[in-house]
């Protein structure tokens, strides 16, 4: 009773430390409003938008979280854009669409090879020319849609197969047409939060779109001030929701809000630690979101960058941890050399251990076969800190916090 006692303390000391804001290098030169960005392997990507002149940009950067570090690469290979999308798919970025000079709109599309620095031209998107649409991809398949052009706002959504380099229209969106919506993808379901309908009025519905069914389903609104061209992003299996402009003259946000599939409800958390702004720039890399740049639908542009922590319970899944008949033990905690990991039912079932850090990163995974009632895990070269074991017999599961010194 006494290790659990402090099992749980520590559980909570680690959960008061998350939820937080750190500011990162300023991303290099002028500010953007309205650029597009993904995230390839542990790399982040923005390019294009609307610069500090007023000009549109086909700049593009490569951001690098362990070094904190901005690096220009090639130009977007297509005109100068704003209001466009971009996604990654395996080892591949894909950006295209928006408005061009002129305030004419676009439907290009092309994909970036981080390995040559090199843009290629691909098949035009097939909904035609489009501006503020959403782009997000699951598993090996892209997805774009929505947004408007000057003969009004849609509801569709199309895949982008990369080996085909085709395009197959999917089940449209069930409500309202709408501009500057936001999306996130968790799992095999991509999820459209917010926007603008034709009528101009702001948004709060949430819908999830199932990529193996084609179909989609609303879920709990967002409770926040309706809004557009916020961001978002997803980080452990959880959606995040925030900044953007809200429906009154001048309102523009920094709030910050957490959606979990699970239970269909939406969690207020830390609010963006920069200036309240819209159209800015984000991604995801490991358990942790990237978010700056932006502005006020004009001036000023920013070109601040911040890093968000979100809550270990998110990153690292402390949420499975629960008292029950399923339960394991582990020995010595903390850990130097070597960890033991005992579980009393091994006999009847295979075991499933997975490790991860305090990072949600997934450091080492095994099957152990029925009869193995005790594992030792070599531990010499794993970094000090915090990591977290989680056992399963493929229908349960238990996690446990453990310290490497």
């Amino acid at each position: 009773m006494k290790k659990l006692f402090t099992l749980i303390i520590l559980l909570f000391s680690i959960i008061s430390k998350a939820d937080y804001w750190t500011q990162k290098a300023d991303f290099p030169g002028a500010g953007l409003e309205w650029p597009f960005c993904f995230a390839i392997g542990n790399k982040g990507y923005i390019g294009c938008g609307m610069d500090s002149t007023v000009n549109r940009s086909n700049v593009f950067w490569q951001y690098d979280p362990s070094t904190n570090v901005w690096t220009q690469k090639a130009n977007f290979g297509g005109p100068a854009r704003n209001a466009s999308l971009g996604f990654a798919i395996g080892n591949k970025g894909y950006a295209g669409l928006g408005q061009g000079a002129n305030g004419f709109f676009l439907q290009d599309f092309w994909e970036y090879d981080p390995s040559t620095n090199v843009w290629i031209q691909k098949a035009n998107f097939s909904g035609g020319d489009r501006y503020c649409p959403i782009g997000f991809s699951i598993g090996n398949m892209g997805y774009v849609g929505l947004g408007g052009n000057f003969s009004g706002y849609y509801n569709d959504l199309w895949q982008y197969d990369p080996i085909g380099d085709t395009w197959t229209a999917k089940a449209n969106l069930p409500d309202t047409p709408r501009v500057e919506a936001s999306s996130f993808v968790i799992g095999n379901n991509g999820y459209v939060v917010g926007g603008i309908s034709p009528a101009g009025f702001f948004l709060n519905e949430l819908w999830e779109y199932n990529s193996i069914s084609n179909s989609w389903i609303q879920k709990a609104d967002f409770p926040g001030v309706l809004r557009c061209d916020a961001a978002a992003f997803s980080v452990c299996e959880r959606g995040y929701y925030g900044t953007g402009e809200g429906p009154s003259i001048f309102l523009y946000l920094n709030d910050f809000w957490q959606y979990n599939p699970n239970t269909n409800a939406w969690i207020q958390k830390m609010n963006f630690a920069g200036t309240s702004r819209n159209e800015v720039g984000y991604f995801t890399i490991g358990g942790k979101g990237y978010l700056g740049l932006g502005g006020l639908s004009w001036f000023p542009f920013y070109y601040d960058f911040w890093e968000y922590t979100p809550d270990s319970a998110c990153a690292t899944g402390i949420e499975e941890f629960q008292i029950s008949n399923f339960d394991f033990q582990i020995s010595p905690n903390p850990a130097n050399d070597y960890l033991i990991i005992s579980y009393p039912l091994a006999e009847k079932e295979n075991i499933y251990i997975t490790i991860t850090d305090a990072q949600g990163k997934k450091v080492y995974e095994t099957k152990l076969q029925p009869g193995t009632l005790n594992f030792k895990l070599q531990t010499l070269n794993f970094p000090k800190g915090i990591y977290f074991a989680e056992v399963s017999n493929g229908k349960q599961k238990a996690v446990k916090k453990f310290v490497k010194e």
